[in-house]
Order: C-alpha cells, then sequence, then structure tokens
C-alpha cells in the first residue's frame, strides 16, 4: 500500500532548507528506523498509522474559515499521527511511542490536532475504561483543546450518537471511557489512571508536578501516550526546556530512546527573522492557517516595537530568546558600543551613579553616567560576585562568570557572601576620581550601606523601583539606544544583561525594569535606570536661578 509518512519524510529531507533543522531530523529518524526496525524490535505499519490519520476526516473544523467543513490534516500532522500510531512494538504489537514532544510556532492549527488525538485515544483506541486528560497550568488553558473536542463531537452526527457530551466531560458509556479538561489549579490529581494526557502549552509550566504525577497514574495502562505540544518557551529551569532538550538529543541521534517520539518546527536564531523564507521554514502551515500577509503586518511591528521583538521571534517563527519581551534591540545596543572609551577621559566631568546590591542569585552593580559628553550620554558599569559562589553559579546559569572574572569585567569578593565593605571601598575610591553628584539606590536592600556612604561623603538618594519613579529613565534608555546616543564601553556582563532586560507594564502603559519577568540577570540595567533616575530628576529641575543672578533684596 502507499506509504505517505515515507514520502514526506524523503520529501523533507531532500529539500532541508524549507524545514527547520530539528524538523528535518525527525524526518531522518523515521527512514533511519525503517532501516534498522528489524535490529530494534520494531515494526512499521502503514495500515494502522492511515487507520488513525483517516479518522480525523469525521471530524469538523470548529473555527475560522474552515468552520463545519471535515478535517484534514496538513503532511505534518498526518506525519506525528501516523508515527505514533504506526511504529509498533515487533513482538508485542503494542504501540512503540509512550512520550511525543511537539514543539510548534503559533497558529499551525495544534488545537486541532490534538482534540482529535484526543477523542481517538479515548473512545476508539481499544482500551477499556479510558482516562483521557487535557491537561495545562490552568483549567481554562486545559479547556481550550477539550472544548475544541467537544465541539467537534457536537457537529459530527456519527459521534454525538455514539458519545455523551456535557460541559465538563465526554463519555461513551459502554466501555466506561471519558474525557475531560484538567488543570495544575485542580484540588486533586490523585487516583488518575491516564491513558492519554495532552499537555497543553508545557512551557507555561513552571514545573513538572502535574506532568509526574499523571505519568506515575499511567503505570496501569498497556500502551498509554504522553502528548506535550507547546509553542517555543523562555523558562529554562521549568519542564518545556528539560524535555526540549532530551528530544533534541534524540534528534541528533546522541540519546536513544525509542518511546519518545519528537518534532521541533522552528527557525534557528541564525535564520532572519525578518523574511518571508524563515517564516515558512518555522511554520509547516505557512500558506495555509498560518496567513503570510499576517505575519509581514506582525513583522513590521516586531522591527518597529523592540519591546515586541522577541515575541514575534518566539510565537512565530520558534527560535529560542532570553525573556518574552524585548526592550532593548542587541544590534542597536551593539552599535552604542565603544571600545575605545576611556575612563580617564570623563575625569572632572559630572555625573550620576545608580546601585543595585545583590540578594541571593543576582550580581552586586555600580552603574556611572555622564549625562553630557559631546552630545551623548556615557555610561561605566561595575560588578561584584563573591569568589566562593562563581563555580557555582557558572554550572546553574550556564554563564561564563569566571572568563569575565579573569578579564577584569567582574570583580569578587572573599567568601561566600557578597561583602558590603569592599563595595563601600571600591565607590568612595570613585567618587574621589570622578565627580559624582550623587547614587540612586534602592532602599529595600541598600539601607545600610546607603549610610555608611553617607557618612563618607557620597550623597545618596533612594530610588523606589515603581512606575513613578523608573518609568521615565526606562523609557529614557530605550530612546538613548534606539537614537545611538548612548555611549558604553560594549562590557560583556551589561551587554548580557541588556539582552536580558524585561520591563512590566501597567494599565496607563508605564514601564518599569522586572527581574521575576528576567529569566537571565539584568542588575546592571536596573542600577543603569536608577542612575539614569538621577539625570532625569537633576534635569527636571534645572539650575538654580541665583547661578544666573545675584541675590535680589527688597
Amino acid at each position: 500500500m502507499s506509504d505517505p509518512t515515507t514520502a514526506y519524510a524523503r520529501r523533507i529531507v531532500k529539500a532541508p532548507e524549507k524545514a527547520g533543522p530539528l524538523h528535518v531530523a525527525a524526518c531522518q529518524r523515521h527512514l533511519a528506523d525503517l532501516d534498522s526496525q528489524r535490529r530494534k524490535g520494531l515494526r512499521w505499519e502503514p495500515k494502522q498509522a492511515a487507520r488513525a490519520v483517516e479518522f480525523f476526516s469525521l471530524l469538523r473544523h470548529v473555527k475560522g474559515e474552515w468552520a463545519n467543513q471535515p478535517v484534514t490534516l496538513q503532511p505534518w500532522q498526518s506525519f506525528i499521527v501516523s508515527n505514533l500510531f504506526g511504529w509498533r512494538n515487533a513482538e508485542t504489537g503494542l504501540r512503540r511511542f509512550r512520550t511525543a514532544f511537539v514543539e510548534v510556532p503559533r497558529g499551525n492549527g495544534k488545537s486541532t490536532l490534538v482534540a482529535g488525538l484526543a477523542l481517538y485515544m479515548a473512545f476508539f483506541d481499544e482500551e477499556p475504561g479510558a482516562e483521557v486528560y487535557a491537561a495545562a497550568t490552568k483549567q481554562d488553558q486545559a479547556r481550550i483543546v477539550f472544548d475544541a473536542a467537544r465541539h467537534m463531537v457536537r457537529r459530527s452526527p456519527g459521534l454525538l450518537k455514539r458519545l455523551t457530551v456535557q460541559e465538563h466531560n465526554i463519555y461513551h458509556l459502554p466501555s466506561a471511557s471519558r474525557f475531560q479538561p484538567l488543570g495544575a489549579d485542580a484540588h486533586t490529581l490523585d487516583g488518575l489512571r491516564p491513558h492519554f494526557v495532552v499537555i497543553d502549552e508545557v512551557h507555561a509550566h513552571k514545573d513538572a508536578a502535574v506532568i509526574d504525577v499523571l505519568v506515575t497514574g499511567m503505570g496501569t495502562r498497556r500502551q498509554p501516550l504522553l502528548f506535550e505540544i507547546t509553542t517555543a518557551g523562555v523558562n529554562r529551569q521549568g519542564p518545556w526546556w528539560a524535555h526540549r532538550e532530551y528530544t533534541r538529543l534524540i534528534l541528533d541521534d546522541r540519546n536513544q530512546d525509542e518511546a519518545w517520539f519528537g518534532l521541533i518546527c522552528g527557525a534557528t536564531n541564525e535564520d532572519d527573522w525578518t523574511v518571508p523564507a524563515t517564516w515558512k521554514k518555522a511554520n509547516p502551515n505557512y500558506g495555509v492557517s498560518v496567513k503570510p500577509d499576517y505575519l509581514e503586518r506582525e513583522c513590521r511591528k516586531a522591527q518597529a516595537m523592540p519591546i515586541y521583538q522577541n515575541a514575534f521571534r518566539r510565537l512565530h517563527v520558534g527560535q529560542l530568546v532570553e525573556q518574552m519581551e524585548r526592550v532593548i534591540d542587541r544590534s542597536a545596543w551593539d552599535a552604542c558600543g565603544d571600545t575605545g572609551l576611556s575612563l580617564s577621559d570623563l575625569s572632572g566631568l559630572p555625573c550620576y551613579g545608580g546601585l543595585d546590591l545583590a540578594t541571593t542569585t543576582d550580581l552586586s552593580s555600580l552603574v556611572l553616567v555622564w549625562p553630557d559628553v559631546d552630545g551623548r550620554v556615557v555610561c561605566w558599569p561595575w560588578f561584584w560576585v563573591p569568589a566562593e559562589t562563581v563555580a557555582a553559579r557558572v554550572q546553574r546559569d550556564r554563564v561564563p562568570y569566571d572568563v569575565w572574572v579573569r578579564q577584569g569585567h567582574l570583580s569578587v569578593t572573599e567568601g561566600n557572601v557578597t561583602d558590603y565593605e569592599h563595595i563601600r571601598q571600591t565607590i568612595r575610591g570613585l567618587t574621589e576620581t570622578f565627580a559624582v553628584s550623587d547614587i540612586g539606590y534602592d532602599p529595600w536592600n541598600a539601607t545600610q550601606l546607603a549610610l555608611q556612604l553617607q557618612s563618607d561623603g557620597v550623597t545618596m538618594v533612594p530610588v523606589r523601583p515603581g512606575y513613578k519613579t523608573m518609568n521615565e529613565p526606562t523609557q529614557r534608555l530605550v530612546s538613548l539606544v534606539t537614537a545611538g546616543t548612548l555611549r558604553h564601553p560594549s562590557q560583556p556582563v551589561l551587554s548580557w544583561m541588556a539582552d536580558n532586560l524585561a520591563v512590566s507594564v501597567d494599565v496607563a502603559g508605564n514601564i518599569r525594569p522586572d527581574k521575576s519577568k528576567a529569566t537571565e540577570r539584568i542588575d546592571g540595567m536596573v542600577a543603569l535606570i536608577m542612575a539614569l533616575s538621577r539625570v532625569v530628576t537633576q534635569s527636571a529641575v534645572g539650575p538654580s536661578v541665583y547661578e544666573a543672578r545675584d541675590l535680589l533684596v527688597l
């Protein structure tokens, strides 16, 4: 019989420039397994694959331009379904794959795919008492897949005669099988015996607690399947990154796990995210459910608004980015770098400072800002880290702190906690060398050091981290970088933090730096913004009237 799955895999492998590298690798894996299936104890059964794919023709689309029309899977979707149901254990005849990880940009029809899979697994997989769940971080998110399936059943007369559809449950009484949504915020997950679980938007899960409970509950089933589907994420401490990396190693043929299926659709970070060729490469439904004119509009918006750039790259191109919202465009930041900048040239010129002290995992940071040096704003950073924590931080953050220490970009203090006295002495020395008007600091964790520096003759000004105080200097920083009127010494620690900078936005559109939203450190940028807040404040105050004339006596 014809084998459209294998034909699709060959087409992708022959034209690798038309798909992302991990998409191509998934197809290469299928072809390689065909050649080695006997040795691996596997068996490829195209009839079983076709049966599962044909089931979707019983369903009808729920939303958009295809509403009420029969579902026809796109070739990449058929490839997934065929792999999951066509590959079998040669000895037992049971399905090979027990876990599937699929990452695909937004708009490629993943809800339709997983809703159909859930219905098939619940009611057509010949599993008595099948328990099928759509699971997510919240019940509302889980309902997206469930509601799509519920509406599909209601629009398919054959299914509606067979199944009972309720608000929170679809079930088949003769087989005691059911499908329902499940949120991580449910009261309890104990006692579940899942046959099939869809984990929607894995990147939103902060930890693997829900996934682990559901997988553990699958132990009594003959051939259970966990299906994780997601857009690209940013949280590298959660299950998304761990499962993505595991999938990548399998697809790169550096890890053998015959029970794990993976397909990752997306461009590489080296691809130009502004061109249609990259959009097509990343989106397997390009020209179908993913509209070129929509991506063109969103791309123009991302180019005009750096704060939206990372969202576009992550959600629509599948590229890996450091945080959800890009505040500083990295190319614009790099263009402001000046490796010829020298501190000696800044001696005697008035400047302002911002001090951000470390709590536990942060770096302590000081940034001085000279507001007018040949018509541009100049900044220079200093960073400190406890010496005994450097090696652990390198392992935990996967950031070259040790290299930065050796290069002199990051200073170490003795011990395993930040030595504030060391920082105090450094700041005293800087104020003796440079004309520091004052230094802004966050009173939440720097009051004691601020009082000590005040006694040393340094003017310290509290700068609270709210929208009222931080909006204008944050906006000023973005404007300076965009206009190219900021100069910095291309210091790698500060440049890394510039790329990490994330913000919160209030209902009025005010912004402020937000460490909780950043996946990496932004302490130096917070210090820079506090220094700019002092510049902004002094500019608003303006010079004293008595600098222009003498005291008048009436």
